[in-house]
């Protein structure tokens, strides 16, 4: 048998893929990256002969290590490859009595994971400038992707389909790439010099319910759903089969999904990312990290209006109610802030705007601080440290009076106007009025709450909008790196005793 199997190989470039009794699972492909040192890539598949050896090794030019084995057990194995420093390209040779199959072309970098809804599956072809970008995708040969085929399942699968196999940029699968996931990888790229392998699994209008394992709805209150939107069924079809993966982080573009259920939605969200995590650690036998790092998309602004909506109590939400990341409820995660990057006038309709280099550049700050160290990057909008109530004036100092504010209009703060002076905004009962920027310093502003009369202001927020502002037209950022001040909601401004430090 195992001299057919050889035979079969040397006859079909693809034999991995035949009916040979040997075989990798589907996750695996020639042009593909695995995880880099000091981590191990984690392979898998299946096997008939049971009690079998199974043997992997790694040639070409650099490459580190002995052959490692694994035994087949119940029809399956898995084993670690050695850790590589070197980028390759290197083949993987992997065999057992039954035959051999062979992975050619295989880089060694990092490997991150892009989901979420509609924004993340965004195709490349579609973004701002897209010939542009999509010309100077082609000099990025050391990125390689590859794309989950969109399938439900009421169970957990171990293997899945893909519609775009592991590839490196070309002209017949770049376009429909994800843009967010493939721009990250590029800007990445420009800092590390090595390799990134991305791993697409996405599918449009679903919510976080659809990828969340069981442990997510018994930590939170839910309720039943069907279709693709419902408890776990893209869990189950389009991330457990990626479970053994080793990794180094993941994106997430989603939320627009479950802007009604925003106090919901915090719990899901830091649970999925926990959850997530400890899957993907014990499966990968612990080569991918249970504190993985995980980056994410706030919400951007959507319909050209000012209602408030629902997306401001999702943005919120999405921070596990904190308003920053990282935060005690997700450490080790970043987050891009997209409220000031609408697309009014996007083909694709307002709530997919064209803006993905902005969205992606922020993610890469993030990364670079978060994911891989670099604590001098910074990758946050300035952000309220202390409240200093005053008659009709209202002082807000951001990061501890370290910040370096640049105002681009007086608008975007509301305070909470309430007849007793108690400590906590009721939005059943107070009323939340606009309250402009009357001047700043370098770290402070001041907001005049003369609206309130003489009701007593005990809450504030900031950018409270679907889409507070015009294309980078929201009222503070950072004046260095250029980022924005975050939305912001505090209910509990307490009576005036001097300033008040949240931070």
């Amino acid at each position: 048998m195992a001299s057919a199997c050889v035979l079969i190989f040397l006859l079909a470039a693809f034999f991995h893929q035949g009916d040979c009794v040997l075989k990798l699972a589907t996750n695996f492909g020639d042009h593909m990256v695995l995880q880099r040192a000091p981590q191990q890539a984690v392979l898998w598949g299946t096997a008939d002969t049971e009690g079998d050896t199974i043997t992997a090794k790694i040639t070409g030019q650099g490459s580190q290590g002995t052959p490692t084995t694994a035994k087949v057990s119940h029809g399956k194995w898995k084993l670690e490859l050695p850790a590589q420093t070197g980028k390759g390209p290197f083949t993987v040779d992997v065999s057992s009595s039954d035959g051999h199959v062979m992975l050619h072309d295989v880089l060694f970098g990092d490997v991150w994971l892009c989901s979420g809804q509609s924004n993340m599956y965004f195709g490349f072809s579609s973004v701002i400038n897209a010939t542009a970008e999509l010309h100077h995708a082609l000099q990025f040969p050391d990125i390689r992707f590859t794309r989950a085929k969109r399938v439900q399942s009421a169970t957990p699968q171990d293997t899945m389909a893909f519609d775009i196999p592991w590839t490196g940029p070309n002209s017949r699968y770049i376009g429909s790439s994800s843009a967010v996931c493939w721009l990250f990888a590029e800007y990445l790229h420009e800092k590390l010099k090595y390799p990134i392998g991305l791993v697409e699994s996405s599918w449009g209008g679903t919510p976080v319910e659809a990828w969340s394992p069981p442990q997510v709805f018994t930590a939170c209150a839910h309720h039943n759903k069907r279709g693709p939107g419902a408890h776990g069924v893209l869990y189950n079809a389009m991330i457990h089969p990626l479970l053994s993966t080793t990794l180094y982080g993941a994106l997430w573009y989603q939320g627009e999904a479950n802007s009604g259920h925003p106090e919901l939605y915090g719990c899901e969200i830091s649970n999925m990312v926990k959850q997530w995590r400890t899957q993907f650690h014990q499966q990968s036998l612990q080569q991918t990290s249970n504190s993985f790092p995980f980056g994410y998309v706030q919400l951007a602004g959507n319909a050209h209006n000012s209602m408030v909506g629902g997306f401001p109590g999702e943005r919120w939400a999405q921070t596990a109610n904190y308003g920053y990341n990282p935060n005690p409820a997700m450490p080790k995660t970043f987050m891009a802030v997209a409220m000031d990057l609408p697309d009014f006038n996007s083909p694709r309709g307002t709530i997919h705007p064209r803006y993905k280099q902005d969205v992606a550049q922020r993610l890469v700050l993030g990364a670079l601080n978060v994911a891989y160290g670099q604590k001098d990057v910074v990758f946050q909008g300035p952000f309220p440290s202390a409240f200093m109530k005053g008659q009709h004036t209202l002082e807000i100092q951001y990061d501890h009076g370290h910040a370096k504010l640049t105002v681009r209009n007086n608008k975007g703060f509301e305070v909470c106007c309430s007849v007793s002076n108690m400590t906590h905004c009721d939005d059943r009962h107070d009323a939340w009025v606009a309250a402009l920027l009357t001047k700043h310093q370098t770290s402070l502003v001041t907001l005049g709450t003369s609206r309130c009369g003489t009701r007593h202001v005990v809450g504030v927020r900031y950018e409270w909008r679907t889409s507070p502002c015009d294309f980078k037209q929201c009222s503070l950022y950072d004046s260095a790196s250029g980022l924005p001040a975050p939305p912001y909601i505090s209910h509990d401004l307490k009576p005036n005793q001097g300033p008040e430090i949240i931070g």
